[in-house]
């Protein structure tokens, strides 16, 4: 086959925005080559001179930079290809452009380019006089100048040609009767490759059958321009998936096939590393195929490294190549967050099979070393059929994180954003996100065991966290130190080798709790320190050898206690290991303090676990239950309700019965628990001596499933979504007064939100992990987009736990939840879809669809807030008011309050007086409506409403503000002006003059008045933000059309954050009060 043009699979950098920089291009050869692809082609919709500037030549500079490229390619044996789009306004008939254009050309093959491309892509197809005077037909025009450019550069081997109709949903009325394509297939000379995206902009699915009706039309077989993971159209979304939805022999039917990935380069390494794999084993099914004279490729297939690897049966596998991409990308993160965070953790390296190694170099790369241990190394990339736990070096303790794509529209916003790290100077343009628009419904796939192609079943809802390796929470259940889990210190074992077994907790037994068989009492939310207790379920030696993320089987799933301790009863345990013997009398008696104290936790086996009686739970212990991981076929037949603690023992799979959900009390975390809930086994020792620990590889996967694909979510999203949808659907079984009877479905109910709750606080700590613990240049190109998912779920998850109590189930129309959102259906739920539809119509992703399933919806975009410049780990919870919560809050208000000593001695002595004036009248009067946001120092913010204003400031001036005369007298004062004594006078002008009346138009129009404030220390907008979608949801959800504050006309900081949440200023006058002003927003 020598002389045939080789096969070309690649990169092409077509996307709208911000252009990588000439190093980014450089680390993305060097993955090209270590993967086996072998094209680049160079094509930046927004670099001035490729597309708007066409015409003009590059500066000795820029041209010194462009060859600097050109060669960087060919050192790692990738074939660079220029592209240029100069389709916008040039005149084809003129002999001028023509010759401008082979200026362009000819200058940059000077610098050593060999291969070209002329794309005419998103362009006005009408042409303009001068050309309808030459030509009959746009087709004619551009053939023309494609056949003269070829020629005069000498016909390069490798010269492609963009369509304007470059997709099937863009001919008309067919691909085989469009006029255009017929006349580009006859005009057109035969060495001139055509790109094709396939029958969309961004195609789900491409099949032999397509690309034969596309390879009849053009007369030649087309090169696949592949906008699966173009994410230039939305600010919001961003693609980690792998590659899927491309028939198996496709190579057969095409010259090439280039990848149009995210805009941000770190988000590409899954993309392009299992389009690596599917690469190889495409050439292995050709090569196969050879051998057995049943096909021949027809061209070059050069041979590429670990080619010889592929799976077994020469079939592309996208799940078994997600696995052994995940692996190497743990280790390339925490690779690249050694480099930029200075720690002293040792490097990783991954092996290749045939005792390669490759290690970080000093290009900031990879390249391939001699492994002198080849068999404890990590299979090939190109190993397809079962991947296993990626190896590492004995240093590196590591525990397994509007606008249309590339082609397809003009007026496209690019999504600088979320764009990697400092450009190259000679960048010209950059981009800007816009805020995301409604979204609908996606096509969702299942977990991790299962091909990307297949849906979900809406019946069945998994545990929370299933198909992540180390990605289930349990709460207050301490490791011991010297548990031996997989990925710890050392390098994993593989299945044949031998490894202490993995241990787990030996727990005393409660008696049986006093509210056993009682409904379920209301959610609480998490504390900060229960969900930091919530490990994962350590692995045995045996079980992490079987598998590439160890899951547990049925029966050890189900043999672990359920019991756990509370962390005061956990923390002076010591971690003797007990044998089954001694395991067989542990008391199920209640202990004092002096008991507990003396029992030693004992890892069990499943064995030993099965033996111990269980008990059922009381509330306390409730909130504490543990998770513990499955295998993926187990997850997904596993049905998301509860158990009883007596079928948790012996029946892994069935439901409840009434009785049963009846009985389960449902402590929800609170949020001492929810700022630490790891997605990994840490042990104490390590958490301290490793601030920022490296991120494991189910925290990884987490954020995979999270960014999954543009028509499919990842099983921790579509986990996500189905809680909520459900939670959204039922939640009149809590309301008031509930809809229900009986105590089933309230159960049911709270066991779904506690499932719920533990999902969002995974992602907000897998938020905080990612921001501490990896590189600069990954944390730049991703964190925008999981921090927008972080401050989502924080709004999600308060608002599932207010419903619990609080949503009205009045017959009125206007009155409930569901009715409001048929009144306002098209600006909230989610729109209807053709099956055909692209994917820049259903807005946002994962964001968008949790949005829209809030009652406020997608107006909450009208306050959007861009992602901070300086991320912050810290950890954030947001719920509903709880009865200590008062005293808390009260002391924010007086710490933020910068005063003179004078003002803080009457705040001393009167410690009440601002929480008073800020708080106190919702607090008494309308607690239900008020949010608390929390992190680890306690309470920073809050959100409190009345949902029906003219009731409220009745009740208010006629019972609540004589009562505060009485507590705070006029004459309370400084005496002198003193720092701080504004807000004094402030509030004792509050309490004790009469209070003008709202006019009667607003009370009409914003029937409800809200009130919000936040620390000093919380410099998060984001978080802001979730504080007033939470509590417009809740008004919302209750009949509310719209909200209205009171502000001092001097408080600018106020002023500035209510207009950052979307409030204006109402032109009412106010009475005699010009010192205060009313802002409102509709909900």
């Amino acid at each position: 086959m020598a002389g045939q043009p080789r096969f070309l699979c690649g990169v092409v950098e077509g996307f709208y925005g911000r252009p990588w920089s000439m190093e980014q291009r450089k680390l993305l050869f060097q993955w090209l080559k270590l993967w086996g692809l072998n094209c680049y082609m160079y094509a930046p919709k927004d670099e001035l001179k490729h597309r708007l500037l066409w015409r003009e030549p590059y500066t000795e500079h820029e041209a010194a930079q462009m060859q600097s490229l050109i060669e960087a390619a060919q050192e790692q044996g990738v074939e660079f290809v220029f592209a240029i789009s100069a389709g916008q306004d040039m005149v084809f008939s003129s002999a001028g452009d023509r010759r401008l254009l082979l200026q362009k050309l000819r200058q940059v093959a000077a610098m050593g380019c060999r291969s070209f491309a002329l794309l005419f892509d998103d362009i006005d197809p009408c042409m303009c006089q001068a050309d309808r005077d030459v030509f009959p037909s746009l087709a004619q025009a551009q053939a023309s100048v494609a056949n003269e450019v070829y020629q005069e550069l000498g016909q390069p081997a490798v010269f492609l040609f963009c369509p304007t109709e470059y997709c099937g949903s863009l001919c008309s009325p067919s691909p085989s009767q469009s006029c255009y394509l017929l006349t580009l297939g006859q005009e057109l000379l035969l060495a001139i490759g055509v790109i094709w995206t396939g029958p969309k902009v961004v195609s789900q699915e491409l099949s032999a059958a397509q690309l034969e009706e596309v390879e009849g039309v053009l007369r030649r077989r087309p090169i696949i321009w592949d906008n699966l993971y173009a994410n230039d159209y939305d600010c919001r979304r961003v693609f980690l998936g792998p590659y899927t939805g491309r028939a198996s022999g496709l190579m057969t039917r095409l010259q090439g096939l280039l990848l149009n990935p995210n805009c941000e380069l770190q988000a590409n390494f899954i993309p392009i590393h299992t389009l690596g794999s599917w690469f190889r084993s495409e050439l292995g099914s050709c090569a196969h195929a050879d051998r057995t004279g049943n096909t021949s490729l027809g061209m070059e297939t050069a041979a590429v490294p670990g080619s010889s690897q592929g799976p077994r049966d020469g079939s592309y596998s996208p799940q078994e190549a997600l696995e052994q991409a995940l692996l190497d990308w743990v280790a390339e993160i925490n690779r690249q967050a050694l480099e930029s965070g200075g720690r002293t953790r040792g490097q990783p390296s991954v092996s290749l099979k045939g005792g390669t190694r490759l290690q970080p170099s000093a290009a900031g790369g990879w390249e391939p070393t001699p492994d002198p241990q080849p068999h404890g190394s990590a299979p090939s990339w190109t190993d397809q059929c079962s991947p296993k736990p990626c190896a590492v070096a004995r240093g590196d303790a590591r525990r397994e994180v509007t606008s249309e794509p590339g082609k397809g529209g003009e007026s496209r916003s690019s999504a600088s954003g979320g764009q990697s790290g400092t450009g190259d100077k000679d960048q010209l343009t950059t981009g800007s996100r816009a805020p995301g628009e409604p979204s609908s419904d996606l096509p969702s796939t299942t977990g991790s065991a299962q091909s990307a192609e297949t849906p979900v079943d809406a019946e069945t809802f998994h545990s929370p966290g299933d198909m992540m390796c180390c990605s289930h929470a349990s709460q207050n259940l301490p490791l011991p130190p010297g548990d031996a889990r997989t990925g710890g210190g050392s390098a994993p074992q593989t299945s044949g080798s031998c490894q202490p077994e993995a241990s787990r907790a030996d727990i005393p037994r409660p008696p049986p709790a006093t509210g056993a068989g009682t409904s379920p009492g209301p959610p609480a939310p998490l504390t900060i320190k229960e969900a930091g207790s919530i490990p994962m379920a350590p692995l045995t030696a045996e079980e992490a050898g079987s598998g590439r993320t160890a899951p547990l089987t049925t029966e050890e799933t189900w043999s672990i206690p359920t019991v756990p301790l509370t962390t005061e009863e956990a923390r002076p345990i010591s971690t003797a290991l007990l044998t089954p013997e001694e395991a067989q009398p542990i008391p199920t008696a209640s202990l004092t303090p002096e008991e507990t104290l003396s029992i030693s936790t004992a890892p069990l086996t499943a064995e030993e676990a099965l033996s111990i009686p269980m008990a059922p739970l009381t509330t306390e212990e409730a909130g504490s239950i543990p998770m513990v991981l499955q295998t993926t076929e187990e997850a997904g037949s596993i049905p998301m309700t509860l158990l009883t603690t007596e079928e948790a023992g012996s029946n892994p799979s069935a439901p409840l019965t009434m009785e049963e959900a009846g009985s389960i009390l449902m402590a929800p975390l609170t949020m001492e628990e929810a700022g630490s809930i790891p997605t990994a086994p840490l042990t104490a020792e390590e958490a301290e001596s490793i601030p920022a620990a490296p991120l494991t590889l189910g925290e990884v996967r987490m954020l995979v499933e999270l960014f999954y694909l543009p028509y499919h979510h990842g099983p921790q999203a579509q986990h996500l979504l189905e809680h909520f949808r459900w939670l959204r659907a039922n939640s009149l079984t809590v309301g008031v007064p509930a809809t229900t009877s009986n105590a089933c479905g309230g159960a049911c109910w709270r066991g779904r939100a506690q499932s719920f709750q533990q999902l969002c606080a995974q992602t907000c700590r897998l938020h905080s992990r990612f921001v501490s613990s990896t590189g600069q240049a990954l944390l730049y190109d991703l964190h925008p987009y999981l921090w927008d998912i972080r401050n989502m779920l924080l709004a999600a998850s308060a608002f599932v736990l207010w419903l619990d109590g609080h949503l009205l189930c009045d017959p009125d129309p206007k009155g409930t939840w569901g009715s409001c959102f048929g009144w306002c259906q098209s600006i909230t739920a989610p729109v209807s879809l053709r099956g055909d539809a692209e994917p820049w119509v259903r807005r946002g992703g994962l964001f968008g669809e949790l949005q829209a399933l809030l009652p406020v919806g997608n107006s909450c975009d009208l306050f959007y807030h861009p992602p901070p410049l300086f991320p912050s780990s810290q950890l954030y919870v947001l719920r509903p008011l709880l009865p200590l919560d008062k005293a808390e809050l009260y002391r924010m208000c007086r710490e933020s309050l910068d005063c003179d000593p004078k003002v803080a001695e009457i705040l001393t002595a009167h410690p009440d007086l601002l929480g008073d004036r800020l708080l106190g009248s919702f607090l008494s009067l309308s607690p239900e409506y008020t949010f608390v946001l929390e992190d680890e120092d306690g309470p920073c913010g809050y959100a409190a409403g009345a949902l029906c204003a003219e009731g409220f400031l009745q009740q208010r001036n006629s019972g609540w503000l004589p009562a505060m005369q009485h507590k705070y007298p006029r004459e309370l004062d400084a005496g002198s002006p003193a720092l701080g004594q504004d807000a004094l006078e402030e509030a004792l002008l509050f309490f004790h003059e009469e209070p003008p009346a709202v006019p009667l138009p607003v009370l009409r129009r914003f029937p409800s008045l809200v009130q919000l404030g936040t620390a000093p220390r919380v410099l998060d907008a984001g978080v802001s933000r979730s504080l007033a979608v939470c509590l417009l949801s809740a008004l919302r959800a209750n009949g509310s059309r719209g909200v209205f504050c009171q502000v001092s006309a001097s408080d600018r900081q106020q002023l500035s954050f209510y207009s950052k949440l979307g409030f204006v200023a109402l032109p009412v006058s106010w009475g005699s009060f010009p010192r205060v002003q009313l802002l409102g927003r509709l909900l």
